[in-house]
This record gives C-alpha cells, structure tokens and sequence, in this order.
C-alpha cells in the first residue's frame, strides 16, 4: 500500500510545487516540469499495472490543474511510462548523464507529442514548430532534465524508507 501511496503523495506534491511556484514570471517559459520526471521513474522502477494506473491518475490531475484541453496530459503521462516501461531493460540508470539524457529525450518527446495533439484539437494554427522548439519546448526539457538526477535520487531514498519500515 505503502509502495502506491508514496508515489501519488509526491504525484500531487510535485503538481502542487509546479503549479504554484514554479509558475513566477522570470522561470515561465524554461518551467521545469518535475512531474513528468516522476512519471519516467515510476516507468523505471515500478511494475506495469501499479505505475500504470498511477500513471494515469497523474495525468488526470495535471489535466484537471491545468487550463489545456482535457485529457491531453491522461493521454501523455501514461503513454510516457509504457515507453519508459519498454526501455526499463534497456537503459542503465545510474549515473548523473543517464538520468539528464532519459528525462530530456522523455521531455522533448512528450512536449512534441503536446504540440501534435494540441495542433489537431485547436483549429488555430500553433506557428513554425522550429520557432515553438527552440524558444519553449527544448528549453523547458533541458531544465527538467537538470533536475532528473536531483529528484530520481531523492524519489529513490523515499521509496526506500517506505519500503524498510513497512517490513
């Protein structure tokens, strides 16, 4: 219980700290978006129904907590955690440079993603997507993923403590 608890204790804390401070006028457009780091380590580290469902249930608040169209972050967050899922075999995650790397690619793919289901839903155009990437998109994801190693490592001494005092 206490494996599924944790992780959506930080799921709202982290939407809570991205929504509210995160917001200021200065740090606006290179936001970090520490949720999504969350979702990378769950699809790392967590079993596929458990982190699924978290997954999902995190997506659901970030879209009721934001003002885009509903079920863009439902759709995302959990498609981000089944890829993570897949490469979880794959990758190494150890090092400062792996955990960077993962979240930034994890970054740039689900803000790509963003802008696709955004272009289809609204029927205003969203400008040149090169000009969108370099000033908003990439950015933010190189923020976010200066903050992967910070957060995968404090997630993972959460996760232990939980998981030694529930023994």
């Amino acid at each position: 219980m206490k494996r599924i608890l944790l992780p959506l204790f930080l799921g709202v804390i982290f939407l809570t700290l991205q929504t509210t401070l995160l917001t200021s006028p200065p740090i606006r457009r290179i936001r970090p978006d520490i949720v999504l780091v969350l979702t990378v380590y769950l699809g790392f580290f967590y079993p596929a129904v458990s982190g699924g469902v978290l997954a999902v249930v995190i997506g659901i608040l970030m879209d009721l907590f934001s003002g885009n169209s509903f079920g863009l972050y439902t759709v995302s967050r959990p498609l981000i955690f089944y890829v993570s899922q897949f490469f979880k075999g794959r990758f190494y995650l150890v090092s400062f440079w792996s955990h960077f790397l993962i979240v930034l690619i994890f970054g740039l793919a689900e803000g790509l993603l963003l802008l696709l289901l955004l272009g289809l839903v609204n029927s205003s155009p969203l400008g040149p997507l090169y000009r969108l990437f370099f000033t908003s998109l990439f950015p933010q994801s190189f923020f976010t993923a200066l903050l992967a190693p910070i957060l995968f490592f404090l997630i993972h001494r959460l996760s232990l403590h939980s998981s030694v005092g529930a023994g």
